[in-house]
Order: structure tokens, then sequence, then C-alpha cells
């Protein structure tokens, strides 16, 4: 006979816990940031800026030591960086702790024996970035040419911002401040990399001395300026047939449309030399190109214009070699000298093809097209890069104008 069932409900089994619950729960109850400082459960930290989250341990030093180039008295303690939180898991972290906790229990250092140098970091940086780094030839001779002579040597952690000043006075005794801005710029991007893998930090290049005399360049192509441009283009072409039995491999009839697209477009120069025929979206009504190589590394579609549309036809008659998809088969070492050129034929002051993108610009805010569709055309995720060197002064028109109309009441 079964014994009668209780009306009591029966206890539920108590499960193991999760090995690592006290960290996820530690991890759930932090705010969005965490101050200025890593906040810790068991000696794991866990730092959560605007922009990145970090991890962090602490180690207790029962024997001292030195840490980071510090002396650290017996029975301190240092917070010691290991890089992104997205990089590591929880037993990861608790193992590391473990063993640098063990270096520092035995007295044995919790630095590598090894760090890299600029010049070692520096190249793996280099090796990695190569196939996204938009003008990798650039950055790569700043390297080469203008950081590793003075920084190539000095181990990575034991650059300091005297040394960064001290490099930035010298390069201003020879070049343009900005110039020297952008190599700054090569350096602080390779350091932050550092930063982020735990090599280092903080970028001692964040508090060297600001490089003066940086102009922001507000430079418009007139509508005369245009046509001296495109009558320049048409010269040097004309020269060019007249060449072409003795130059045969010389490739011929693209500069004025590339300069004409430019301007259509208000697309950057490495946009438009990377664009090719499978981006081309021809539509019953609309033309799109699809461009991909963006400054953003965010794709974006460009409505052809009807002069766009034209150059398009044009293109396709233009000579070229076998299997070449570009739109225009000619690369940027070929584009820079044949501009240089044409800015020279053209006796204009101070003229370069970004301008045409500002024109372009300018050109659609003056049309009075909405910003936001302006930004978007021209590949700005927001509207400050546009505000602050393209259509700037359109504002300063109007406020003109108001005052105008203000004084012409008052009289």
């Amino acid at each position: 006979m079964k014994p009668a069932k209780s009306d009591t409900p029966r206890a539920k089994p108590v499960g193991r816990p999760r090995r690592y619950a006290m960290f996820e729960e530690f991890e759930a109850g932090l705010p969005k940031k965490t101050g200025k400082r890593p906040t810790y459960c068991d000696g794991i930290g866990i730092y959560r800026g605007s922009r990145d989250e970090t991890v962090w341990v602490k180690i207790h030093m029962p024997r001292g030591g030195t840490y980071r180039g510090r002396s650290i008295p017996s029975g301190g303690s240092i917070e010691h960086k290991l890089g992104r939180r997205a990089s590591w898991h929880w037993e990861g972290l608790v193992r590391e702790r473990d063993r640098l906790q063990g270096l520092a229990d035995r007295g044995e250092s919790l630095e590598p024996d090894e760090v890299p140098t600029f010049a070692q970091y520096a190249q793996q940086w280099l090796d990695r970035k190569e196939p996204s780094l938009r003008s990798f030839g650039v950055t790569q001779g700043n390297v080469k040419s203008a950081l590793n002579p003075t920084f190539g040597k000095r181990a990575i952690n034991a650059i300091t911002t005297t040394h960064v000043n001290n490099w930035i006075a010298q390069q201003l005794k020879e070049l343009k401040p900005s110039s020297v801005q952008r190599q700054l710029n090569t350096f602080k991007a390779i350091l932050n990399d550092a930063i982020r893998n735990g090599l280092i930090d903080r970028n001692p290049a964040d508090n060297a001395d600001k490089i003066k005399g940086i102009e922001a360049r507000g430079r418009f192509v007139t509508v005369d300026e245009w046509k001296v441009i495109l009558e320049t283009a048409k010269a040097i072409e004309a020269k060019q047939e007249e060449q072409k039995e003795s130059r045969p491999h010389q490739i011929r009839g693209w500069l004025k449309l590339f300069v004409k697209w430019a301007y259509e477009s208000g697309m950057r120069r490495a946009e438009i030399l990377d664009l090719r025929w499978h981006n081309v979206r021809r539509g019953e009504k609309q033309t799109l190109v699809e461009v991909i190589n963006t400054k953003t590394d965010k794709p974006r579609f460009v409505t052809c214009t009807p002069e766009m549309v034209s150059i398009l036809s044009q293109l396709e008659r233009l000579e070229r070699a076998e299997g070449d998809e570009r739109l225009f088969p000619v690369s940027m070492t070929t584009l820079k000298r044949s501009l240089a050129r044409l800015w020279k034929a053209t006796g204009l002051k101070d003229v370069r093809l970004h301008d045409l993108r500002r024109t372009h610009a300018t050109a659609l805010m003056e049309l009075g097209i909405d910003p936001r569709t302006v930004a978007g055309r021209l590949g700005h995720s927001d509207l400050t890069m546009l505000a602050r060197h393209y259509a700037v002064y359109r504002g300063d028109a109007e406020a003109a104008k108001a005052f105008g109309v203000s004084s012409e009441n008052k009289s």
C-alpha cells in the first residue's frame, strides 16, 4: 500500500552556487560611471568611463618593491591595469590576480622583464592597422622619419611628457605647426593603443604643450575660380592628347572628370579613388554610388547629380587596362602629381582638392538644404565638422544681414 501524499510542499534542492556569482553581482551593481578610480571586489576592479570599461587588480606588496618606476614600501599596494573588460572573463581575471599576488608575495617583479621599445610597438601597431588605416603610407612615414629617431629606442613606458615637449619644440624649428600636429596625432594613436593593451597607464602626449599657430582653413572656390580650374584641366588634357604617340601608356581624359566629380559629390579624395563600378547603383529615377572607404568606417550612399551621371557615361568610354574596375583608373601618386600640376597651372593662390568638398557643402547650405542632410551626404556623423569647417560663414552672413536691416530701421 502506497503512503499517503503529504500536503506540505517539498523544499527545492539547493544547487551549487555559481563559481563567480560574487563577481557577477558586483559588476551588475556598478553605476554607469565609477568615478575617477576603479571599484574593487576581492582584489579585482572595474573602471567605467564615458567611452570604455577596463579591468584592474589590486596587489598587496608585503615585501615592497618597485612598480612603473615607483618605489613601493613594505605592506603597500599597487593597482595594475589589465586592459579592456571585453577581453577578460572572470576565470582569467582570478587566475591573473593570483599569479601577480604570488609574485608580490615572493618579492618578485610584477612587470615583464622586457618592455617593448616605441619602435617595436609602433611597428606592431602599423602591421595591425595596415588593412584599415587611411593614408597608411603617410602614417608609416610619420613613424619612421619623425617619431622613431627620437622615441624609437625608448621603452614605451619610459616616455615622459618632457620628452614629448622637447620633441615638439625641435620639430617646430623645421616644420609647420600643422605638420607637427599630424605627427603628434600618430604618436598619440600608438600610445593610446598601448594603454588599451595595458602596457602603460597614461599617454604622456595628453599633457604636452599645445602646438600654436595652426589656423583652421576656410578656403572656398568662387564661380570664377571654378571656371579657371575647368579650363586649365581641359588645356592639360588637350596637351596630353597631342603627346599620346610619344607617351602611349599615359592614362588620359580623367583629370577634368575627377575634379568635376569632387565638386559635384562633395566626396573625399580617397573615397573617389576607391569607387568601383559595382558601387554604382542605377535606378529608373536616380543613380546612387555606394561609398565604402569612408573616414568614419560607415558606408553611405551618395545620390548622383545629373552632371555625375554624365561623368559616369564618359568614364565608361575611358581607355583602361583590362579588368580595371575602378571608376578613375589612377593611383594616389598619379593623382597627387596631376593635381599639383593643375593647381600650379591655374595660378590660383592656395587651392587644393578638399576646397571643392568645402565649396560643395557651402553651396548646399546656401540653397537651404537641411544641415543634417548635408552632413549625411558628406559622411559626417554629426554637425560639428560641418559648422566648424564648411558652412560656418553662412550664420555670419545672416547675422550681418539682420544687423543691416536693424540699422536701416534706426536711421
